[in-house]
């Protein structure tokens, strides 16, 4: 076993020991608030604009906004008018968000054996994912800073119990990337 081997087995002992005593609604409060939150619902609104900005009584209320602008210039109107979109997506977005983190975290803080144990299972899988996103994030930082740094790493994963070496070179987030670059 190599040395990343043994650090994969301390980290999976982490994990599970977070997810026991955190749980699922301790795991899902703590991502979902703070700077975590604010950019999940960045996220989310980016993703929700356009959707929203093609809905005919949005279109329509932008129309008055820019008939109550006189004569500005057409691109600042539009301009102006998508940004209080956003922020008015934003926070409903944020609204939204807080609601339905409080019910399931609630759900999931139930005081019943049943839940107490689903709660603690779901941590773990919450916490994994988590570590499973920072590995994969920490791979591709190392594939763009590339050189010798990149070769050593491949190196020290070659031959991995946990297939390191493999999920190094078939990084889902490195072919995503190489996708939109060529």
């Amino acid at each position: 076993m190599l040395l990343a081997d043994y650090i994969m087995l301390g980290v999976i002992a982490v994990v599970v020991i977070l997810g026991l005593v955190v749980g699922f609604s301790g795991g899902l409060k703590f991502f979902t608030s703070g700077i975590f939150g604010i950019v999940i619902s960045v996220v989310v609104t980016y993703f929700l604009l356009g959707i929203v900005n093609s809905w005919q009584f949005v279109q329509d209320l932008l129309s008055k906004l820019n008939g109550m602008m006189g004569d500005l210039n057409p691109t600042l109107v539009n301009i102006i008018d998508q940004a209080i979109l956003a922020v008015i997506l934003f926070i409903i977005v944020q609204i939204v968000r807080i609601i339905i983190v409080k019910l399931i975290a609630g759900l999931f803080e139930i005081d019943n054996g049943f839940f107490k144990v689903i709660n603690r299972i779901l941590g773990i899988v919450v916490i994994a994912a988590v570590a499973v996103i920072l590995g994969l994030l920490a791979f591709q930082i190392i594939y763009w800073v590339g050189g010798a740094t990149a070769h050593d790493v491949a190196q020290a994963l070659e031959g991995s119990v946990f297939k390191l070496d493999w999920l190094y070179e078939n990084n889902p987030l490195r072919t995503l990337a190489d996708y939109f670059t060529n």
